[in-house]
């Protein structure tokens, strides 16, 4: 969704800081962003309901855990249309009780200690992850009650050390799984960024993840970069404008269901968001471009169609793969 000019209520420099990492607007179709670890349902800020809030549900959070057992969250509590961020919660555990409070233009006020998962080490993993989403914007709620797949914006930050994965990765390189290292490039953990803005969507990732899952029983697949045999929704289609007559005459369910779920690859990538919640500014889908371990993309869209050859595909793309 368009930024609408947020002014968020900083009284405490720490929400300042917080909030301020999240104001950009960034999209769900990005790899990592997870509406349960925001704390929020699917259908949290569905634009049907522009006042519904969740307790314990987050618009923007940072949290570091183990395998099972989580040890840091700061988290920006959700807000109501048209209401601006105001707090920040903080819980740290490390026994397996969360001590945690909340700042806002109180002050700094404990919160009652809330029963946390028995620590892990023996995982020997660290996890971080950071989540935001539109919810940032004087509390927005851009979703779709149709689809109910999380905000239509949203994205996020994850960091993964998981040193026991490497006997498993190992064994895919020795008995050469080569789209399985293609695209889990590393052996011990993975990364990435994504963010979207009005359509434009750009990931930075090390490993493949789904960047937006289609509806339907048995949905086709395809790279988010690669647009071969995808058509798109009308660009009034969004979150908050779901109708027939803004979906040319189909549900955005019907737009859901007959989507392709959508994949982000090792390296960069820069595309239109293939949510049909999302809300493109133009032009309109946006060219393409992909670059890293599963090969090279570039065109479709707006732009011209490259002339025919082994490497176009039927959206007018260049198209290089590595075999992932």
């Amino acid at each position: 969704m368009k930024l609408r000019n947020p002014r968020l209520v900083l009284v405490p420099s720490l929400v300042a800081a917080v909030a301020a990492a999240g104001v950009p607007a960034v999209a769900v179709s990005t790899g990592g962003y997870d509406p349960s670890k925001q704390g929020c349902s699917k259908s949290a800020d569905d634009s049907y309901h522009p006042k519904y809030t969740e307790k314990g549900c987050y618009t923007a959070t940072l949290q570091i855990s183990d395998a099972t057992h989580r040890y840091v969250l700061v988290g920006v509590p959700q807000t109501p249309d048209g209401t601006s961020a105001n707090a920040v919660v903080l819980c740290l555990d490390l026994t397996g009780t969360a001590k945690c409070a909340r700042v806002d233009q109180s002050g700094f006020t404990p919160m009652p200690d809330q029963k946390g998962t028995p620590i892990n080490p023996q995982s020997a993993e660290l996890h971080a992850y950071f989540g935001a989403d539109d919810n940032l914007d004087s509390g927005e709620h851009d979703g779709s009650e149709q689809i109910e797949n999380g905000p239509s914006d949203g994205g996020a930050i994850v960091a993964n050390v998981t040193p026991l994965s490497a006997t498993d990765w190992l064994s895919q390189a020795v008995y050469g799984n080569k789209s399985y290292v293609l695209t889990h490039p590393l052996p011990v953990g993975d990364g990435g960024f994504g963010a979207c803005a009005d359509g434009l969507c750009f990931s930075i990732q090390t490993q493949q993840r789904v960047a937006y899952k289609a509806g339907g029983k048995h949905p086709k697949s395809r790279d988010a970069a690669n647009y071969d045999g995808h058509t798109w929704d009308p660009s009034a289609c969004a979150g908050p404008t779901d109708t027939n007559k803004d979906c040319g005459q189909h549900s955005m369910k019907w737009w859901h269901d007959h989507n392709q779920t959508t994949y982000v690859e090792p390296g960069i990538q820069i595309y239109e968001d293939p949510d049909p919640q999302g809300s493109p500014e133009g032009p309109y889908p946006l060219p393409a471009i992909y670059v890293g371990t599963c090969g090279f993309v570039a065109g479709g869209g707006t732009a011209p169609p490259f002339p025919a050859s082994p490497i176009t595909n039927k959206s007018g793309q260049l198209v290089v793969s590595t075999g992932c």
